[in-house]
């Protein structure tokens, strides 16, 4: 009996001696656990904050790539602008047109170029155009030139004309054809001003120029005696561009 209790009070001190050490274990466990989270979630912390720098790096380089593209739309606005306001000045010093190329009522239209000499005062041929300099900008620009600085409206035509055969995809083409389809109609050339009025209002429906285009395209119709065709021009205008000033020129043109 006395053996069957030492037995049993020696399994008993071993229970009790062996608890701790597997409880000094499994804490030692859960730690290390605990280390290699907390160690997981700073590395991801760490990646995370270098995609974020990353972004904030890109969203940064975008906007001052808008900023510079706005900067730009803005001084092409602004020039445009400056040059339409100088063409209205140009018209107010003009003499009036010659009523037999453009209609009296004309004289509200939209800023256009002073009449152009008479044959009697041009000379006999049309100047030739400076060749193209290869420079897409610089030859528009030296076209708007030689009308709005030099007033060479002669020379102005080739050149307009090169560069639209010289630059078939310019952004600036809407603008060339709107120019010669002006310096046309102010030499009293109605058939060919009609013509880049019509390129203008046909195939860059997009452009700014294009309700200038189409009530022109009424003014040449009225100067021919088509009163049905020019109402309709006028009407268009209206119609699809009804918050601008041209829109108030064609309901004017209208007698409205």
């Amino acid at each position: 009996m006395a053996k069957i209790h030492c037995m049993k009070a020696a399994m008993l001190m071993a229970v009790v001696f062996s608890a701790p050490v597997v409880h000094a274990d499994d804490l030692e466990n859960r730690v290390t656990q605990l280390e290699r989270m907390v160690n997981a979630r700073s590395l991801s912390q760490i990646d995370m904050q270098q995609q974020i720098d990353s972004l904030t790096n890109d969203v940064r380089a975008l906007r001052g790539q808008l900023e510079e593209a706005n900067y730009k739309l803005q001084q092409a606005t602004e020039r445009q602008k400056a040059l339409y306001q100088e063409l209205d000045k140009m018209q107010q010093a003009a003499p009036a047109a010659d009523s037999a190329t453009q209609p009296t009522d004309d004289s509200s239209a939209s800023p256009s170029m002073p009449q152009a000499a008479t044959p009697a005062q041009s000379a006999p041929a049309t100047p030739a155009a400076t060749p193209p300099s290869g420079s897409e900008s610089k030859d528009y620009e030296t076209a708007v030139n030689l009308v709005l600085k030099d007033k060479q409206y002669d020379k102005a035509i080739p050149a307009f004309e090169n560069f639209v055969s010289t630059y078939p995809s310019s952004s600036s083409l809407p603008g060339a054809y709107y120019w010669l389809g002006q310096l046309y109609l102010n030499k009293g050339d109605r058939d060919k001003a009609r013509t880049n009025f019509l390129t203008v209002a046909q195939k860059y429906k997009d452009s700014s120029k294009r309700p200038e285009a189409i009530y022109k395209l009424g003014i040449i119709a009225k100067a021919d005696g088509d009163t049905e065709k020019a109402k309709k021009f006028f009407e268009l205008v209206v119609k699809q561009y009804p918050n601008t000033s041209v829109a108030q020129l064609a309901k004017k043109a209208m007698g409205g």
